[in-house]
């Protein structure tokens, strides 16, 4: 007996074991964030500063920009610096103050071209950025926040699947523009190495047509790379706020309120309307019935209404509830099944019955006057 227990007992812990195991990843996935973000969650978020954005893009454009402008405008900038560079070379020494600033005011021009391009690099950076965030403005991200200084988050961060997208990203920007020059430099290398037997306009507008197709291949790669990254944010940003099951039903609760609440607030609204309409059926002339099924009390005021009105109406135990508040008021009952249905269905309380039912609810009305001895 006590080897038989002995196994028993054995082999139901190991049971109890595989079933708990079994259990366990339920429990995790039931955790896990599988659901799709709700509105509400993501103008939560929104507010707090969080949302989609990618920096290469903005990166990208703004460099690619720039270069368009360089390519377009850059060709009379170079000429201007040329003769700038020449009339400084021609002077032979500097022994005055006035001669050195008569220098520098040639270098005004310059200094315009590159002001100018640094204004639209700045403003295009700043447009790209507002488009990406829609123009957000999020006062919340601008309060102090411990986790950014502390070590152990940014340990975190250090060595998250993040900081290693973004060194790939890094070593893959650098891969690219060191091919782009490369190549460049290789197809033009003959015109390089003759710099130096040309005179300075001509050294400077071949190295500046060298240095732009430079930037503007360089632009259209990175700009290639940013799309695939903004792709990559976009999908990140929605799996960082994804939510679990739980979050999402109670989220809902907090919106639509706790379904055992609204179903006691309509247990409560359908109890006060009802006693409201027993209130009625006392005022009512007549209840006409099925005669237990339904019931339907009607009330006519030729002073103030059109037609009879159904003050109130029920089925089952409610019907028969009216019935006996009827009774108990001397309100007289007429059994019509085919009428006390049709009228249930096709009448809310409150409204006047349609035209088709006057002649024979008139008639009733005669015959329930009549009995009470009241005059029409």
């Amino acid at each position: 007996m006590g080897g038989y227990g002995s196994e028993d007992l054995k082999s139901c812990l190991e049971r109890y074991s595989r079933a708990s195991w079994e259990i366990v990843p339920l429990l995790f996935a039931e955790a896990e964030r599988t659901e799709r973000a709700t509105p509400r969650k993501r103008r939560r978020v929104r507010e707090e500063g969080r949302v989609p954005v990618s920096r290469e893009l903005n990166m990208a454009v703004t460099f690619l920009i720039f270069a368009i402008a360089l390519k377009t405008f850059g060709s009379q900038g170079i000429l201007h610096i040329a003769q700038d560079v020449n009339t400084f070379l021609s002077f032979p020494s500097f022994e005055k103050a006035e001669d050195l600033s008569g220098v520098l005011g040639y270098f005004k021009d310059v200094l315009l071209m590159l002001g100018g391009l640094m204004s639209l690099t700045m403003a295009t950076g700043v447009l790209v950025g507002a488009i990406q965030t829609r123009f957000l403005f999020a006062p919340k991200t601008l309060k102090p926040d411990l986790n950014r200084i502390n070590p152990v988050e940014g340990f975190k961060r250090l060595f998250s699947l993040r900081s290693v997208v973004e060194l790939l990203k890094a070593v893959m920007k650098v891969g690219v523009i060191s091919i782009i020059v490369y190549q460049v430099l290789k197809d033009r290398w003959y015109e390089m190495a003759l710099l130096s037997e040309m005179d300075v306009e001509d050294a400077f507008l071949n190295l500046w047509d060298v240095a732009s197709e430079v930037f503007l291949k360089s632009g259209i790669a990175l700009l290639a790379l940013a799309v695939f990254d903004y792709i990559y944010q976009r999908w990140d940003y929605e799996k960082s706020i994804r939510m679990t099951k739980q979050e999402v039903k109670d989220e809902l609760k907090e919106v639509e309120g706790n379904p055992e609440v609204k179903r006691r607030q309509r247990q409560m609204m359908y109890d006060i309307l009802r006693r409201r309409m027993m209130e009625e059926v006392p005022k009512a002339d007549v209840v006409i019935t099925n005669p237990t099924h339904f019931a339907v009390a009607l009330k006519y005021n030729p002073d103030t209404m059109n037609a009879p009105t159904v003050v109130a109406k029920g089925v089952d135990h409610l019907a028969l509830k009216i019935i006996e508040i009827a009774k108990e008021n001397g309100v007289a009952i007429v059994r019509n099944p085919s009428l006390a249905r049709t009228l249930y269905y096709r009448v809310e309380i409150g409204e006047e019955i349609p035209t088709e039912f006057y002649k024979i609810v008139a008639e009733i009305l005669v015959y329930v006057y009549t009995r009470k001895g009241v005059r029409i």
